[in-house]
């Protein structure tokens, strides 16, 4: 059981709540938080008073006043007319994730929302409901009001969800469970949309498949320095302690560690390895190291309260701001895309020594069993270097791309959803691009000693022939790409490998 405060959502607990399908609850302060709240926009309403969003229109028609007895409808209009998302559904997790950085948000008590909608949320989450969310509509300021509404759509018992891939309506689902949807009250509906939940949600998930790519990625490299008979010289811990960076000093602390027992170290009596081998620190540290502080950024974004208006209870206040903008995830979105690249590029460049063998000494070209017969391997790096090109295509940042909507009064917006979901393109690819150094190190590898490998190149060794059996004769390697590419986003590398400390 997870529980929520508003404050205290985690990356780690929101991995264990949208994959492990761990239940939430909220702590009884949580709940008369939300009831005082909600009691004091019930009693504003009432007030011959223009407050935005709750007796006005929205955007550029906040200056339309709205009669009392039409405020219910307003709150249902908002809903109906911003569903209007398009493209294919964003996946589960996502949706879910989405639904539970809103609920996180809506029970800080700056909504204004009731306790009925706060519990009809949380049992959608606790049951796995899947509302169909279309992919595309957000701009990522005045919050992700497209695919935010088809998410409160849910909750008022229109629109569809997903079951066993097949669109089913919102109200069969809500009956089929015994719930039923809620009246929306004042202010509720623009509560529910106006926020940044599917950005954060987008760059949470993007961040969980980083995590488990950049475990994968490590092993990796130290599989093709097995192959390559890399030295160890250039991870010595007085040279990353002089360069003062820290990310990088983890990085070569680890590999020391899980390289240091390798029989195959250092013997092929190279003075210097190429920069693809010798600096994986200086490469992977500072990803690893951006990596922290997205994680950080998003993890404040996740616990923040990012609708518009904000009630203040305690400061009989109600005020109009821009919480909704999402350019903190919009930055470290792009920033997170081009602090990948050269994990593909690094990558990309190991398989290259292997496969060649004027650079890789005695291994055979393209690492066949019988060159010229067979091409081995040859072909795949064709495929990572499609890759990483295609990665480069996708690093432009979304964050210079604003463009002023709705009459001018939002006239820069944040991108993010469009910068994270470039980032989960790339994050896809980089993981097929580790895939397949995976499968070249554990190629070479067979042409050495097996039994002189370190005791963790012959784990990682053993973890890819599970998924990709050896090829001692030409066959495709399409399956086995996919193959190794669910093995790295099953967490299967960060599970069972030593990267905890580090990631």
């Amino acid at each position: 059981m997870i529980i929520l405060d508003g404050s205290n959502l985690s990356l780690d607990a929101l991995e264990s709540i949208c994959y492990s399908h761990d239940k939430v609850s909220l702590p009884e302060e949580s709940w008369k938080t939300v009831q005082a709240s909600f009691d004091y926009v019930q009693a504003l309403s009432s007030r011959n008073k223009t407050v935005y969003g709750i007796n006005t229109g929205f955007g550029k028609l906040a200056n339309t006043m709205i009669e009392p007895d039409q405020l219910q409808s307003l709150q249902l209009n908002l809903i109906r007319s911003h569903a209007i998302a398009t493209g294919e559904p964003l996946p589960f997790e996502i949706v879910k994730a989405a639904m539970v950085i809103r609920l996180n948000s809506l029970i800080k008590g700056y909504s204004g929302v009731s306790k009925e909608l706060v519990q009809l949320l949380l049992d959608c989450i606790n049951y796995n409901v899947y509302p169909y969310v279309p992919s595309i509509g957000s701009l990522g300021a005045s919050g992700d009001l497209a695919p935010l509404a088809h998410i409160a759509q849910l909750l008022i018992g229109e629109g569809d969800c997903l079951l066993d891939q097949k669109k089913v309506s919102s109200h069969q689902i809500l009956d089929s469970l015994s719930l039923h949807p809620v009246t929306l009250h004042p202010k509720e509906g623009l509560a529910l949309i106006n926020g940044t939940s599917v950005s954060a949600a987008l760059m949470s998930i993007a961040l969980i498949q980083i995590e488990r790519i950049l475990a994968a990625a490590i092993s990796a490299s130290v599989l093709s320095m097995e192959g390559y008979r890399a030295n160890l010289d250039a991870f010595h811990a007085s040279i990353h302690q002089a360069k003062l960076q820290v990310g990088q000093s983890i990085v070569a602390q680890l590999i020391r560690d899980i390289y240091q027992d390798s029989k195959l170290a250092g013997s092929a009596h190279r003075v210097q390895d190429p920069y693809s081998f010798r600096c994986i620190p200086q490469v992977i540290g500072p990803v690893l190291d951006a990596f922290h502080y997205c994680k950080t950024i998003n993890q404040l974004e996740m616990n923040s309260a990012t609708d518009n208006p904000l009630i203040f209870t305690d400061l009989d206040l109600v005020i109009s701001g821009g919480n909704f903008h999402a350019e903190p995830i919009s930055l470290t979105a792009d920033f997170m895309s081009i602090a990948l690249i050269p994990v593909g590029d690094i990558s990309e460049r190991r398989m290259n020594h292997l496969l060649n063998s004027s650079l890789s000494e005695d291994l055979p070209p393209f690492l066949a069993h019988s060159p010229g017969l067979h091409s081995g391997l040859m072909i795949a790096q064709y495929t990572a270097a499609a890759l990483i090109s295609k990665c480069k295509t996708l690093v432009y940042p979304a964050t210079a791309t604003s463009i002023p909507v709705s009459a001018d009064q939002e006239d820069i917006v944040s991108q993010a959803p469009n910068a994270c979901m470039k980032l989960l393109s790339i994050t896809d690819c980089l993981a097929r691009i580790v895939a397949i150094e995976l499968m070249t190190g554990a190629q070479a590898l067979e042409f050495r000693d097996l039994n002189a490998a370190s005791q963790f190149g012959k784990k990682i060794h053993q973890l890819v022939r599970s998924q990709s059996a050896p090829l001692y004769e030409d066959r495709s390697l399409q399956q086995d790409i996919e193959n190794l590419t669910n093995l790295i986003f099953s967490g299967c590398f960060l599970k069972e490998l030593p990267f905890d400390a580090i990631l």
